[in-house]
């Protein structure tokens, strides 16, 4: 444990914040002047000086290293859709370059653009489409190295987990064909894709290489699908349109509908160009984060269980996004824990998402099995009804075939019942019929099966009775209920049964085997009540 502790310490510390190290000044030059740099002279240069550690913007910028040795490299970190020119010593040829590019890694990650150093002196980089300012260092290989790999490790770990989640999730749909499962891993896919893309590097996969062609507004489509997607999961799995109809038609046409919209104008010729996309995008993506915030804590407080998770994952996330933005945005040097936070926090949203989903199907199996046992059960005994002691009974009958084990039924019928209703009222009624059942209960073994099939007629499946044993064990249950139900709810019923007792023949089906029980019960009847009647291979030409 402490080698793991001292591992992600050394692991943190070498991705931290990048600013203008191995800088000694930050200037803004003449873009007019600049392009003739081998030439150009300091009345070129604007007078304006960065502070250490703030980013550079659209325009021209001399940059003036600290004093080294060998080879360096200049590095502009998280250039996004920004396009980097460097003129730098000795020939100042201008070079040229982007995240889109197929060789922009050169063996590293696309965090930063990497251009060689070989000499001393003043180095001149031109930025075009920079969203936000841009932190710029010089680093050795070997620090750019250590520093780059700590990148991939994280990131990719992240990734990683996004990745396995999602295969999950999709293998769940693949076999029980639940939207949700589709809609989540559908979500994670595309936050996958966002993240390689807004670090540039999906363009150094294999497979993913063709996105570089669509430059930014893949980006933009990619993170613009990611929220509609999401937005519709978070519908589905929170259960928000039933709970909140109202913010959930909002959310719907703030997070799904509006962002397909500005998707269609975005590859459609018309408007022209692509600045307009940026604001009204992040401006749709901010609103739908507050309303899906906003929606799910109100249908947490009215006890939506899964929207609860929803907000374990969705705002550490939200807040992480939202630091992040706004710190690229002020041009400061992004801290380890924002620079890596959406990876990460995409990882935990991922992981609790899971665990909701999971907590999820286990609700949904408690209510079906809740409703299969309201199905198959005697709402007022607690006993079988007629169709699931049916169901069990062919299960057991072949189990019983398939050990060669005996099998028994008794058919038991309360007598007088109808008397005992008509004078007594149904509430005395049906307290005897509750009655009769618990000392059935009481009775029976581990693995017996009761079942009312009747209004006052039951039948108990005994797997692994011989008709002798079947037989004892009727008639202990006939002197329980006679000597224990004289008296219901103070009512004198003198309740006693009248049982019929019959062991499973090979012939047997569960239909044939309930008709011969019922005919011994109804010889107990015609026989004169409260008593056993066992009906053996003698009794199977009548019993036809």
């Amino acid at each position: 444990m402490p080698r793991l502790w001292a591992s992600v310490l050394v692991l943190w510390l070498a991705c931290g914040p990048c600013g203008a190290r191995g800088i000694d000044r930050i200037e803004r030059v003449d873009m007019q002047q600049a392009l003739a740099a081998g030439a150009l002279s300091d009345a070129a240069v604007e007078g304006v000086m960065q502070p250490p550690g703030s980013g550079i913007d659209d325009g021209w910028w001399r940059l003036t290293p600290a004093p080294f040795e060998g080879r360096r490299h200049l590095l502009v970190y998280h250039p996004y859709s920004a396009r980097i020119t460097v003129r730098a010593p000795p020939d100042y040829r201008p070079r040229t370059m982007d995240i889109f590019q197929p060789d922009a890694g050169r063996g590293h990650s696309r965090r930063a653009l990497a251009f060689d150093l070989d000499a001393p002196g003043p180095v001149y980089i031109g930025v075009e489409d920079a969203r936000y300012p841009l932190q710029v260092a010089v680093s050795s290989e070997g620090a750019y190295t250590v520093e780059d790999y700590g990148h991939v490790r994280v990131l990719w770990a992240s990734l990683g987990i996004l990745t396995g989640v999602s295969l999950v999730a999709l293998l769940f749909w693949l076999r029980l064909r639940e939207r949700v499962y589709l809609l989540f891993a559908g979500s994670m896919f595309a936050q996958v894709l966002y993240v390689l893309c807004a670090y540039g590097d999906a363009y150094g996969v294999p497979g993913l290489s063709w996105l570089a062609a669509f430059g930014v507004e893949g980006i933009w489509f990619v993170a613009t699908l990611s929220t509609m997607v999401t937005v519709w999961f978070l519908l589905d799995f929170a259960e928000l349109r039933p709970r909140a109809p109202r913010l959930s038609r909002l959310l719907l046409l703030v997070g799904f509908y509006l962002p397909g919209l500005l998707l269609l104008a975005l590859v459609s010729p018309w408007p022209s160009g692509n600045h307009w996309f940026p604001p009204l995008g992040n401006g749709l993506l901010l609103l739908a984060n507050v309303l899906a915030i906003a929606t799910l804590l109100h249908v947490w407080l009215k006890g939506g269980r899964h929207a609860g998770f929803v907000l374990i994952a969705w705002v550490p996330l939200v807040t992480v996004s939202t630091a992040r933005a706004v710190q690229l945005g002020m041009g400061a040097p992004l801290s380890t824990w924002l620079e890596y936070g959406l990876p990460i926090m995409l990882a935990f949203a991922a992981v609790v998402l899971v665990l909701g989903l999971a907590d999820r199907m286990v609700a949904f199996r408690r209510e079906r099995d809740e409703a299969k046992l309201h199905a198959e059960h005697d709402g007022l005994t607690g006993a079988y009804n007629r169709d699931g002691i049916t169901s069990r009974l062919q299960r057991a009958l072949a189990e019983a075939r398939a050990s060669h084990q005996p099998v028994s039924v008794l058919f038991l019928d309360l007598d007088h019942f109808k008397s005992i209703n008509d004078t007594h009222g149904h509430p005395v009624g049906d307290a005897c019929l509750r009655a009769v059942v618990e000392v059935i209960r009481e009775q029976a073994r581990l693995g017996d099966l009761l079942g009312r099939v009747g209004g006052e007629e039951f039948l108990l499946y005994l797997p692994g009775a011989t008709l002798a044993a079947a037989s004892g064990t009727a008639d202990r249950l006939l002197q329980e209920v006679e000597s224990r139900c004289r008296r219901v709810m103070g009512a004198p019923v003198n309740l006693t049964l009248s049982i019929g007792v019959v062991e499973c023949l090979p012939f047997d089906n569960v239909e044939s085997l309930i008709r011969r029980a019922d005919d011994a019960m109804y010889r107990a009847k015609r026989a004169g009540r409260n008593r056993v009647v066992v009906l053996g291979e003698e009794a199977l030409a009548p019993a036809r």
